[in-house]
């Protein structure tokens, strides 16, 4: 019985004696082993919101106008950001491209920071891809004969 408890004792006492140094060595080590790479920096600059002047020219209307349009039945009762229902005194910025709305002070914020809606991700900056092409027509009358 001594002898087994005294075997037990030594295990207890190695094991802890071995956890101890290596996490002791581990931290010691780690900040020169990891080389840190700042991701949220990175992130940052490539995803830019909407600027200030921009954002002003998106319209905003009352929630008593929108109840009033015959649209109001496909919109929601609610903003998606907050999730507060919609109340009569209401103000709502209605975004171009997708046409979602959301109350100012919620998605204002929001697209400082995001080029996108919070629903579909659509930009509500007008793309490149939008704009029409002219496509050049050779004038008639100039051909090889």
């Amino acid at each position: 019985m001594a002898i087994t408890l005294g075997i037990l004792l030594f295990i207890i006492t190695v094991s802890t004696l071995i956890s101890f140094l290596c996490t002791r060595s581990g931290s010691q080590l780690l900040p020169s082993r990891i080389r840190r790479i700042p991701v949220a920096e990175e992130t940052r600059d490539f995803e830019r919101g909407i600027d200030e002047a921009t954002l002003t020219t998106y319209p905003k209307v009352a929630y008593v106008e929108v109840m009033a349009s015959p649209e109001q039945e496909t919109m929601g009762a609610c903003c998606s950001i907050c999730l507060a229902d919609y109340r009569a005194s209401d103000v709502l910025r209605r975004l171009p491209e997708c046409g979602h709305l959301f109350h100012v002070g919620c998605v204002d914020p929001w697209l400082r920071q995001h080029p996108t809606c919070p629903v579909c991700r659509t930009s509500p900056l007008p793309s490149p891809a939008a704009t029409p092409m002219v496509v050049g027509v050779p004038p008639s009358g100039t051909g090889t004969a």
